[in-house]
């Protein structure tokens, strides 16, 4: 005589293999295992920590090959890459890709960029050699979150990356304009004397080499209306005297000042400090005494001697 089942006994069955199914079908999810063992406590949050060698190298290499395709706002492939979470449980598969065996986010940057499935596509901007390396380093040990860099001695040191500040062009032509229609005029009168001393700089510099058997106390007076802006002068093997000093002295940016071979005496060359920016000034040795080399050194101003202009 066969036993039938009654509706209480089949549905107890059918609740319990339902169960069953479900605990195998999330035990094949990792990424729902990790969610409810850190709803239930049972587990940290995945998350890589501040100093981890993942956020100081490997981060940055996916940040700039991969997430323009694999982020929050496009996730080719159900991958992503933009956290270490994501890179933990992502793809299609859901596979761990801290894995090292049988990676397959190595196995597609591996393949020639002419591959159709090679990562970067090509075309777009690929990891260098040392950058997989890198990868393959950190996957061999673990693919951790948490090891910093202390804890891969073989790594490469980190390139370091020099960073410029913007430059306000409009800040500068502005700097500018007040002597600007001066410079030129006297650019005008010396052509190739006269310059700015960086592209992003106000100061000008003078340079007398072209005209050095020119360069005389009365030059230095034609240079006189763009004082307030001059911080180089250089003046070697002029007609240049003690009489320019005062001139020097008008001229609040001044920082170097290139006196050797003139007809500069020591009697006045230590009145230059009393300009307060005044970094570098080379002369002749034969006029200078300890007495003027002790004032430039308590002052901290680089003095330089030179046999010959």
């Amino acid at each position: 005589m066969t036993k039938t089942i009654s509706p209480k006994g089949y549905f107890l069955v059918v609740t319990g293999l339902s169960i069953v199914w479900l605990v195998l079908y999330i035990q094949a999810q990792p990424s729902w295992t990790q969610n409810i063992k850190e709803t239930l406590g049972l587990s940290a949050p995945l998350q890589a920590t501040d100093d981890s060698f993942y956020n100081s190298r490997i981060d940055p290499i996916f940040e700039k090959y991969c997430t323009a395709c694999h982020d929050g706002n496009k996730d080719k492939g159900q991958l992503r890459l933009d956290s270490y979470r994501h890179f933990t449980f992502s793809g299609r598969s859901e596979a761990d890709l801290r894995v090292a065996d049988n990676n397959l986010l190595l196995e597609r940057m591996r393949l020639p960029e002419t591959d159709r499935l090679a990562m970067p596509p090509f075309g777009r901007e690929r990891h260098t050699e040392s950058e997989l390396a890198l990868i393959e380093l950190w996957l061999s040990k673990g693919g951790s979150g948490e090891l910093t860099e202390d804890d891969f001695p073989e790594a490469p040191a980190k390139a370091k990356v020099i960073k410029f500040a913007d430059i306000d062009w409009q800040k500068i032509e502005k700097d500018r304009a007040a002597y600007a229609k001066t410079l030129k005029d006297i650019q005008q009168r010396y052509p190739h004397v006269l310059h700015y001393q960086a592209r992003t700089s106000n100061l000008v510099v003078i340079e007398s080499f072209s005209i050095t058997q020119q360069l005389t106390d009365k030059t230095v007076s034609e240079f006189m209306p763009l004082a307030p802006v001059l911080t180089e002068l250089h003046f070697a093997n002029s007609l240049v005297s003690d009489n320019s000093i005062d001139k020097f002295l008008t001229m609040p940016n001044l920082t170097v000042i290139n006196l050797s071979g003139t007809q500069i005496t020591s009697s006045r060359l230590v009145e230059l400090l009393d300009l307060e920016n005044l970094q570098t000034v080379i002369v002749s040795k034969s006029i200078l005494t300890d007495e003027i080399r002790a004032a430039f050194k308590q002052r901290d101003v680089r003095l330089v001697s030179v046999n010959k202009g």
